[in-house]
């Protein structure tokens, strides 16, 4: 074998490495990181407009309890120690209002790829939930969506274009569900709009959340890494499989930007309110 084949299939292996951790990771990092600005405008402005107490104990708690929930549990599923766990705090110190604590074998690659899914586990349990909510109240389904996410997008105008048509139809078709549907009624609504607020203000990265988080993707990374090493000569099968999860994660991704636009509508609200109370 030639130092250019070499070369090449290294080449090779590392932008599939890049594209399959980008198609597993990369759209829910970019709607939560867009979530957590989001919701830290509306919590500033809740708190002048409405009151801390008002936000805390009537949006705030349930978001705060996913949240945690969402570490605590992938911690257990990587066998994590759960060292201490705080669920609801309104009084924690440095204005956070719950916390998980754990600890690990630092030499269990296992254990250390779990910190990177116990950072973003509040994001996939709180949409998950968000998902159930929306099953059992309207009988929602993934095969409602008709948009999936695909490095295509990035290298076709007219894929990225339908892409787009194609979220956006799928965003219609939940809102005409949600409203229109004969599953629909007033305390459905009001249940899944309070829920996309309060729950979907918690699906977030924090820089505590990204800390952990970074610590366990880099040892992923690596690991995919040798794993494309060792079998990219066999076929991309992995990025099939990454592209499988992610295309089964887009109804996440709508409920995540359902979410965001509540949390702006709220914020607008919240904006109009603080009109009339200067």
């Amino acid at each position: 074998m030639s130092l250019e084949l070499i070369l090449d299939y290294l080449k090779n292996v590392g932008i599939s490495t890049l594209w399959q951790t980008f198609i597993l990771l990369g759209p829910l990092t970019v709607l939560s990181l867009i979530m957590h600005f989001v919701a830290q405008w509306n919590e500033n402005l809740s708190y002048k407009v409405l009151g801390k107490n008002i936000f805390l104990y009537g949006f705030a708690w349930l978001g705060t309890i996913i949240h945690e929930l969402g570490h605590a549990l992938f911690a257990l599923l990587f066998f994590h120690k759960i060292d201490d766990i705080k669920l609801f705090d309104p009084k924690g110190k440095g204005g956070s209002m719950g916390y998980v604590s754990h600890s690990y074998n630092k030499k269990n690659i296992y254990q250390n790829i779990g910190n990177l899914f116990i950072g973003i586990g509040p994001v996939l349990i709180g949409a998950l939930l968000l998902f159930l909510l929306s099953y059992f109240l309207f009988d929602f389904k993934a095969s409602n969506i008709s948009f999936s996410v695909s490095n295509k997008i990035f290298f076709s105008l007219d894929e990225a274009t339908s892409f787009f048509i194609n979220a956006y139809e799928s965003i219609v078709e939940y809102g005409k569900m949600v409203f229109t549907s004969q599953e629909s009624s007033w305390w459905k609504i009001a249940i899944l709009v309070y829920c996309l607020y309060s729950i979907g203000s918690s699906i977030t990265l924090s820089p505590s959340d990204l800390k952990g988080a970074w610590q366990g993707l880099l040892i992923f990374v690596l690991v995919l890494l040798v794993f494309n090493l060792c079998t990219l000569w066999i076929g991309n099968f992995t990025e099939q499989a990454f592209t499988h999860l992610s295309n089964l994660a887009n109804v996440l991704y709508l409920l995540i930007t359902l979410s965001i636009f509540v949390n702006l509508c709220f914020i607008f609200v919240l904006k109009l309110l603080s009109l009339f109370t200067k």
